[in-house]
């Protein structure tokens, strides 16, 4: 086992150590590679009595693992019905695992299962196309055959696929995934140099490894990471230990890659073949963001509001730019949301402090954040249930000769009677001071744009510095506000 057993899930063992008293046994059990460097430990979920949330917009389901503690890894979702999630010991986390649940009722009910003949393999992630086919890259601990596992008979039986062959120094599968049922891609870290990635035309039953001329040498020390990849039609993502992100634009034949303003363990996120975010999967608590708006070229380093959580972050297909995180380090467990591409973040109320682990989501903003189960009838996962379609603002500012005011309908339903008002308070001779605009109707994803023209002086030094205050409201009762610092100098506004 590779120090990537704890640091890929975002499983810090420490502090379950301390419940459960094992140090001792997994100082035995794991190299000292595997120890180094960990993410934010995870908050053990309570083994008491389990609260079902009937309200609010996550539900309690159970995953029916009959061994307590059972995390969810990963989450494929193949629609609003078809389901399949990973897990992980949550116990002792060094300790192999080959569980995994599979609904095909949307989450009414689950059926757990482990994979045969797969003993001293982990999970790095799932990959289903329906309820039969389903692709697995399983790591090895001590003397496991590791490689890329694949059923077609629904988990009742599973076979290696050897021409995938992961078995070289270095050797460490890490992501699968299939366009449709002869079309797929996998990637493992660096063997022989270069990153073990493999295409196939035939569903597997052939894996022809892309040539070493066609990927981008990694770093010294550089590998990949378990699970953590994005793809958008024809183009994948996947991100580094080094926060570097490779992309291919053709199914995995060709690559490139670009650093990102993160330094560590990168997984990212894409709404489209443009526009995505990265996060850092190895910060305390809270994440670190990047966003880019040309496929992953180039990087802007995001410095968000409210709580953003580090254990997983995704795109919500469908939606105009919102983004869900969750968490499980203790004292920042939880889920939160973003409708703004992930510069403001909003916490769901209804699963503060709980544990969340990986997601998985579908259109409709139907989908699944992992936890821990109690026992076989009692928890495990969460399911996200939209509530009633409302719109909701987002307010971007931009300055220059004079400044603009973009108000954009990033919610699930059309605004009518949008109005947006100004006001610029603070500095010299400011004229005028007020502006405002309207839009009658405001679609799902549309915009409206109010522009602003002051002339005077606030840079700070005579009075305080302006600030420009926007209000936004519709007549269905939602509003928004927006409050900006700006300095201006005649007709020239410079934001702060």
């Amino acid at each position: 086992m590779t120090k990537k057993l704890l640091i890929e899930r975002g499983l810090a063992v420490g502090i379950i150590l301390l419940f459960f008293g094992a140090a001792v046994s997994l100082t035995l059990v794991m190299p000292i590679s595997a120890r180094e460097p960990q993410t934010p430990p995870v908050l053990l979920k309570s083994l008491g009595t389990s609260t079902f949330f009937t309200t609010g917009e996550w539900m309690e389901q159970a995953t029916t693992f009959s061994d307590r503690n059972r995390g969810i890894s990963y989450i494929c979702c193949v629609n609003d019905s078809i389901v399949w999630a990973s897990a992980f010991n949550g116990d002792t986390p060094a300790y192999p695992c080959q569980d995994y649940t599979i609904t095909i009722d949307g989450g009414t009910t689950w059926s757990a299962h482990t994979i045969p003949d797969a003993v001293n393999l982990y999970f790095s992630m799932i990959f289903a196309l329906d309820a039969t086919s389903a692709w697995a890259p399983l790591y090895a601990h001590q003397n496991g055959v590791m490689g890329l596992y694949c059923t077609s008979d629904g988990g009742n039986t599973w076979m290696r696929q050897e021409s995938a062959s992961f078995n070289l120094l270095g050797s460490f599968p890490n992501c699968v995934h299939f366009w449709d049922a002869s079309v797929g891609w996998c990637m493992g870290d660096p063997a022989d140099g270069y990153y073990e990635i493999y295409t196939t035309s035939d569903g597997g039953t052939t894996w022809v490894r892309v040539p070493s001329e066609n990927i981008p040498d990694p770093l010294q020390g550089e590998y990949g990471l378990s699970g953590s990849y994005c793809v958008v039609g024809d183009t994948i993502w996947f991100g580094t230990n080094m926060g570097r992100l490779y992309r291919s634009i053709d199914q995995g034949l060709h690559w490139t890659v670009a650093q990102t303003p993160l330094r560590s363990y990168t997984k990212p996120t894409f709404k489209d073949e443009n526009h995505g975010l990265v996060f850092d999967m190895n910060t305390a608590g809270s994440a670190a963001l990047s966003e880019t708006s040309d496929g992953g070229v180039t990087w802007q380093k995001v410095d968000f509001t409210g709580p953003c959580y580090n254990y997983d972050l995704r795109y919500i297909p469908g939606t105009v730019n919102m983004y869900i995180s969750t968490g499980a380090t203790d004292g920042a467990s939880g889920a939160s949301y973003s409708l703004d591409g992930g510069h403001t973040w909003t916490q769901y109320a209804d699963v503060v402090g709980t544990p969340m682990l990986s997601l998985g989501f579908t259109t409709g903003k139907i989908g699944w954040a992992g936890s821990f189960n109690t026992d076989e009838f009692t928890g495990g996962i969460f399911k996200h249930v939209p509530g009633d379609p409302a719109p909701a603002f987002c307010i971007d500012v931009a300055g220059g000769n004079g400044f603009s005011v973009i108000v954009t309908n990033v919610g699930d339903t059309t605004a009518t009677d949008v109005t947006c008002d100004v006001t610029i308070e603070g500095g010299l001779f400011i004229k005028p001071k007020d502006f405002s605009g309207n839009q009658a109707t405001l679609g799902i994803g549309a915009n409206f744009t109010v522009i602003g023209t002051p002339k005077g002086i606030g840079l700070g030094f005579l009075k305080p510095m302006p600030t420009i205050t926007i209000d936004v409201n519709c007549a269905e009762g939602i509003g928004a506000t927006k409050t900006i610092q700006a300095k201006i100098f005649f007709s020239k506004v410079t934001l702060q």
